[in-house]
C-alpha cells in the first residue's frame, strides 16, 4: 500500500488466521450483511480518527470525501453506502466539510475483492474517477470502508491532486490482507 497515507481503525483479519478482528467483524456485519447496529457502531468508532488527521494549512478547510460506491449487488439495493456514512461521521466529528459528491465515478466496475494485483489498476482506471468541483489548495480526507492494496485510494488521490488538492490523506475502517478468491 504505497502512495497516499492511510489511517485505519485496525486490521480486518487476525494475524496469520482466517478469523476477523473486532473491527473486521463490524465491517463485515455493516457492509456485507447490512446490519444497522454494526453500521452505527462502526461510524461512531470511525469518528475517533478525526483527531489523528493532519491539520489544513493556510486557513483552507479540510474536505471529507467518500470514495464513490460501485454497482450494488443483487438484493442490496437498500443498503447504505458505507464509505459515505463513515465520511459523514468523520466530518461531524470535526474532520472537515462533508462533500459526498466531490468525486464521481463515471463507469460501474466490479468489486475489486479477489482481483489479481495486475488487473486492479486497469479496473480502477476504467471507473473514470473525477472531481466534480474545486479542490484547489484544499486538504482532502478521502474515506473508504476497507483498503486492501490501496489501488482505488491512490487512483482517486491522484485525480484530486491533478486538479489542485494541496494534500490528500485517506481514512478507512479496516485494512485487509491481499489474497485471491478461490477459483
Amino acid at each position: 500500500m504505497g502512495g497516499v497515507a492511510i489511517r485505519t481503525l485496525g486490521d480486518y483479519w487476525q494475524p496469520s488466521r482466517d478469523e476477523r478482528t473486532e473491527i473486521g467483524e463490524l465491517v463485515h456485519r455493516a457492509k456485507d450483511r447490512g446490519d444497522p447496529r454494526a453500521t452505527t457502531e462502526l461510524a461512531e468508532r470511525f469518528a475517533s480518527l478525526a483527531d489523528t488527521l493532519p491539520r489544513a494549512a493556510g486557513g483552507q478547510p479540510r474536505l471529507v470525501v467518500p470514495v464513490p460506491s460501485g454497482p450494488v449487488p443483487a438484493g442490496d439495493g437498500d443498503r447504505p453506502h458505507l464509505a459515505g456514512l463513515l465520511a459523514s461521521s468523520l466530518a461531524a466529528a470535526g474532520a472537515g466539510e462533508y462533500c459526498p459528491h466531490l468525486v464521481v465515478k463515471s463507469n460501474p466496475t466490479p468489486r475489486l475483492r479477489g482481483l489479481s494485483l495486475e488487473r486492479r489498476p486497469e479496473v480502477v482506471a476504467l471507473a473514470g474517477y473525477r472531481a466534480s468541483g474545486s479542490v484547489a489548495g484544499h486538504l482532502i480526507v478521502l474515506v473508504d470502508d476497507v483498503v486492501q492494496t490501496g489501488t482505488t485510494l491512490n487512483a482517486v488521490s491522484s485525480c484530486l491532486r491533478a486538479v489542485g488538492a494541496a494534500e490528500v490523506t485517506a481514512a478507512a475502517a479496516a485494512r485487509t490482507r491481499f489474497r485471491l478468491s478461490p477459483p
